[in-house]
């Protein structure tokens, strides 16, 4: 029995925990470009991400950088193509993770951790430039990450962000290039209500990804978030919710903000953009 989400039941869809429940679902799924628009592999992912969890905890990873490799194995010829796709999934995400370790410790790309002569004798000097924007976000986060040991890498809120986005209807790859972008470009700014202010602004961008200035606003106020302060005092960004322990399952489960994210992701309706 896989975990059950704020959706309905859906007796109708393959029992995805299977080998063969799973590859009609993925059919489905890949065929008909649903991820978005199918409420089932929003549990899938959910199942996934608990499937997971051990082997990311096993490389001191977040079970979100495990989903994220199960998410990009499931959309592959390949996985559909074997004869146990959980198995090809499962090896993907071992190695996957294994890569993400070493190209992080070795500042170099997964490709060339995944060969280990192409790995650099010694780990690089770090600089830690992006620490501070996204420490920024909530006054205790710097303690939380000292005292808790976690690894709050930009890649991971970079990730449980892009899949958040894609299954609330999202289209992957656009979304997947902004959340890159805004990740990178805030990282100069002063504050959140900065970054709203001016990559809100840069329509250049919006447009190349095919977003109108409204749909990009809401997704930089989703991502980004607008206010600073208490937790209670108002809405968070999708960036400082994962900073502060939140994974793809915890933002599924948050009712509201999957409606905010579905209405900010539909052409020609304007979203609120927020994360509480």
């Amino acid at each position: 029995m896989y975990p059950q989400s704020h959706h309905e039941p859906h007796d109708q869809a393959p029992d995805f925990t299977t080998s063969e429940g799973l590859r009609a679902l993925l059919t489905e799924l890949n065929e008909h470009n649903a991820w978005a628009s199918s409420p089932v592999a929003a549990e899938l992912m959910v199942y996934a991400t608990q499937k997971y969890t051990p082997i990311a905890k096993a490389w001191h990873r977040d079970p979100a950088d495990a989903a994220y490799e199960a998410f990009l194995a499931m959309r592959t010829p390949t996985t559909l193509a074997a004869d146990d796709p959980w198995a090809v999934i499962t090896r993907a995400v071992a190695l996957g993770i294994a890569a993400e370790v070493h190209a992080d410790r070795n500042m170099t790309s997964q490709d060339k951790a995944r060969r280990p002569s192409k790995r650099p004798a010694e780990e690089p000097m770090r600089a830690g430039h992006y620490e501070e924007f996204f420490y920024d976000v909530h006054p205790h986060a710097h303690s939380l990450v000292q005292h808790g040991g976690e690894d709050h890498s930009v890649d991971r809120v970079i990730r449980a962000t892009c899949v958040f986005l894609v299954l609330t209807d999202w289209p992957a790859r656009p979304v997947e290039q902004a959340v890159d972008y805004i990740a990178h470009r805030v990282t100069g700014l002063s504050s959140r209500s900065a970054a709203v202010e001016v990559v809100s602004k840069e329509l250049h961008i919006a447009h190349r990804l095919g977003y109108t200035a409204e749909t990009w606003a809401a997704l930089v106020r989703l991502v980004v978030g607008t206010t600073t302060g208490k937790r209670k005092s108002g809405p968070y960004g999708l960036f400082a919710r994962v900073l502060l322990g939140d994974d793809v399952t915890d933002l599924l489960r948050d009712e509201a903000l999957v409606s905010a994210s579905r209405r900010s992701a539909q052409p020609g309706t304007e979203g609120d953009g927020g994360a509480s």
